[in-house]
């Protein structure tokens, strides 16, 4: 009874999943160097070394990766991490964005939040501009269409600017156009000849800025003497946070169902009989398995730590402690794996009389690529892959323990044993 509405609820759970990943929202590309031409309505997201993209995506981009070079039609947002990002064409929406050199000479539509070393706007941005670096500069192309926060060593400002601009550095310059209020907190400002203020200008630190001939103010200029520190307050401008990006949880999902695959693929191979007692005894004390893997999983790492401990005390048994560490995560993957065999025994052998290789490889990997799909909602998707761990370590270590096939079959015909 109890097996039944387990093979039901996996089976209700397949369907979801199946669904939910015939209709993804997302292309992602996994990769060293990737060098895509693109030319599709949905977002895009990668995990590179180094990522050349051309063309045009309808949706949203996001990724990490070492450098990234992108010339292309962008329709949502843009959130990148990476070392050197040049970012060419049009965005639709907002850009967020944090590197090492970063250049953006697109036309943005939304706001552009930028962190980084050094930073270059000679492109349109449409709203908002924020950034933090070492160096930031607006070239003469560049032109900010609402307000500006830099923080950073340097600031050059030599394009336009239909809002204010508030800034904090060591130095300061402006040659270009700001059609609001300028606030500046720097050790040396300095107004070149040809920079319009159309506001007022408001400046704090320890030396006076100096106005050059041939620069216009037309509001009122301020200035109060106070010191200056490298010192920076907390920004809103730290470009994007890592729980923005997309890519590292989904490819940490994919890296495991893929490991799971291979190791649940290899043990079908090298054991057959053995796996087929693990999917016996967990159809034969479900609860029993699932419960049993709940407590191991809770205790497993502190039995780690203490017999790894105990080994490295021996001395001689220090190495024996290392291959420990490093199998633990293989153990645990196998586990998971198991787990995914055990589910697609009792959904595709619902008799029990036994299941070929093909059929159980083939239920391995749709029950993983299921899990993996769910995985996309993230309560859900935790919850899922939890209980299809906990099933997998409890069934294989009650296989461990208990290796008379007759109390196996003898628990099998009188239905589920607790």
């Amino acid at each position: 009874m109890i097996s039944k509405w387990i093979a039901r609820f996996a089976q209700t759970g397949m369907l979801a999943g199946l669904l939910l990943a015939a209709s993804p929202a997302h292309a992602q590309y996994i990769g060293g160097d990737l060098n895509l031409d693109l030319d599709q309505d949905r977002s895009a997201q990668f995990l590179a070394g180094d990522v050349t993209l051309r063309g045009r995506v309808g949706g949203d981009i996001s990724g990490l990766a070492g450098n990234v070079d992108i010339t292309a039609d962008i329709g949502g947002s843009v959130q990148l991490a990476a070392g050197d990002i040049v970012i060419r064409g049009t965005v639709g929406r907002d850009v967020s964005i944090a590197g090492a050199n970063i250049s953006i000479l697109a036309d943005v539509s939304g706001s552009a939040d930028l962190a980084g070393a050094d930073i270059r706007v000679g492109g349109r941005v449409g709203r908002d501009l924020a950034a933090g670096g070492a160096l930031i500069a607006i070239d003469e192309s560049g032109s900010i269409g609402g307000n500006m926060d830099l923080a950073g060593s340097e600031i050059r400002m030599s394009g336009t600017a239909q809002g204010r601009l508030k800034g904090r550095a060591r130095t300061v310059i402006i040659e270009g156009t700001v059609a609001g209020d300028v606030e500046l907190h720097a050790e040396n400002v300095e107004i070149m000849p040809g920079a319009q203020i159309a506001g007022q200008l408001r400046v704090r630190g320890p030396n006076a800025p100096v106005i050059a001939d041939g620069a216009q103010i037309i509001g009122e200029m301020t200035y109060e003497e106070a010191p200056f520190s490298e010192q920076r307050r907390a920004r809103s401008h730290a470009g994007p946070r890592v729980s923005d990006f997309g890519p590292p949880v989904w490819a940490f999902g994919t890296a495991m169902g893929i490991a799971a695959f291979v190791l649940g693929l290899l043990a079908c191979l090298i054991s057959p009989r053995a796996v087929s007692g693990i999917a016996d005894h967990f159809r034969a004390r479900p609860w029993a398995s699932g419960l049993l893997g709940l407590v191991l999983a809770a205790f497993l790492p502190i039995l780690l730590v203490a017999v790894f401990v105990f080994l490295a005390i021996t001395v001689i048994g220090i190495p024996l402690g290392i291959i420990l560490l490093f199998a633990f995560p293989f153990i645990m993957v196998l586990a998971y794996a198991f787990g995914a065999v055990v589910l697609g025994d009792l959904i595709f052998n619902r008799s029990g009389d036994g299941i070929g290789l093909g059929m159980r490889v083939l239920s391995l990997f749709l029950v993983l690529a299921v899990v993996g799909a769910l995985g996309v909602v993230p309560v859900l998707g935790f919850i899922i892959g939890s209980i299809v761990f906990f099933i997998g370590l409890g069934a294989w270590t009650l296989a461990l323990f208990n290796r008379n096939p007759r109390i196996v079959a003898a628990e099998h015909n009188g239905g589920a044993a607790i």
